[in-house]
């Protein structure tokens, strides 16, 4: 499996790094400081020759060795920025004790490593695959909720605004875990005016499943998916679904992190921990904000897919998945919720956490 011989050579580079810097330490004399410097350029080396002559022996080369050395080395010293700064994140911000803090960020960077350099420095472009749509779809946009009785009406009043301002089909599906501040009941009074179902599920499932069971019920070709606290813009809406509407991508993302994006109302803890989950996903996918919640897609990409997520970011399942390569960056601004309470909290982060091992584990088989 190309994933344990990118380990074996990863252990002889670590071989290689210990001997060399006891070497020039110890017999030549060198600061260890240098010494280590040296230890760690010589380890990229080796390990850069092992894995271009063994671990990726089977892909073709494009481009000239020194471009893929320096693509490695980059790598490399990003994932040694990356280690330092998940250490301290798992210590200080989750409370490990930082000993397991630095296991946990050697696995974590690990697979970030071989997963980068399996897409970037030995890239394998797989054919890319389309999805064609009828001339005027259906939207179904997918609003999972839980205690939202505060934003649901306006919510649905704005997203129909956008749409039929653009001329745009669509349809809500509403999915509401039992809420006990009676947000399904508050939902179905909407039906009276708008294109809405209902789906009241019995227990809180989680938002993903809740988009799951949403998924069965929509009849669009266009599926989106976003939050029911208006931290998603509905006015955000027609500029996801136009590129898929002429043909030019397959899956859009709304997106905090390409030019125009932004957060507002973070404090600097939450941008740091999003970040960092952000980070920790890069390796899954090229998208820049792999963990929003707010995207559209084509319902084409997903069929035949099994889609079996746990925690609440589908939207990065989906983009693992699916057979799309054509998915746009949109710009939003994410806008802190004004009613009602946050729902993400420990559990949640470490549900991520779980979801990212499922996700490299199907990738590492794919």
């Amino acid at each position: 499996m190309r994933i344990g011989k990118f380990a074996t050579v990863g252990l002889s580079g670590l071989a290689v790094n210990e001997i060399l810097l006891f070497l020039l330490t110890d017999f030549f004399g060198l600061y260890f400081v240098l010494s280590g410097v040296i230890a760690v350029e010589a380890s990229i080396i080796t390990n850069f020759v092992l894995n271009e002559r063994w671990t990726f022996s089977d892909r073709e080369k494009k481009e000239r060795a020194a471009k893929r050395f320096g693509k490695y080395n980059l790598v490399s010293l990003a994932a040694l920025a990356i280690n330092v700064a998940l250490l301290f994140c798992f210590t200080a911000f989750f409370g490990v004790y930082y000993l397991v803090s630095n296991i946990l960020a050697i696995i974590v960077v690990f697979f970030w490593n071989y997963f980068v350099n399996r897409s970037f420095t030995w890239k394998y472009d797989r054919p890319a695959k389309t999805f064609g749509i009828s001339k005027n779809p259906l939207v179904s946009i997918i609003v999972p909720t839980y205690n939202e009785v505060e934003n649901i009406e306006t919510l649905v009043t704005s997203i129909f605004r956008a749409l039929g301002s653009h001329k745009i089909k669509g349809e809500i599906v509403i999915v509401d875990d039992n809420s006990p501040d009676g947000t399904a009941a508050a939902a179905e009074k909407l039906k009276e005016r708008y294109e809405v179902k209902v789906i009241r599920r019995a227990d809180k499932g989680g938002l993903s499943s809740a988009v799951l069971d949403g998924l069965k019920a929509a009849h669009g070709e266009i599926i989106g998916v976003m939050d029911a606290d208006l931290s998603h813009p509905p006015e955000a809406i027609s500029g996801l679904v136009k590129p898929l509407l002429e043909g030019k991508a397959d899956m859009t993302i709304g997106s905090r992190y390409v030019a125009g994006g932004k957060t507002s109302g973070w404090p600097v803890k939450r941008k740091v921990v999003s970040k960092t989950a952000s980070i920790l996903a890069r390796p899954l996918t090229g998208v820049r904000d792999p963990m929003s919640g707010f995207f559209f897609f084509k319902r084409g990409i997903i069929e035949g897919k099994t889609l079996n997520p746990s925690g609440y970011k589908i939207g990065l399942e989906i983009l693992v998945k699916s057979d799309s390569r054509r998915i746009d960056e949109i710009p939003y601004v994410f806008v802190e919720r004004r009613k009602g309470k946050s729902k993400l909290g420990m559990k949640e982060n470490m549900e991520y956490l779980l979801h990212l091992v499922k996700l490299y584990w199907h990738k590492i088989n794919e």
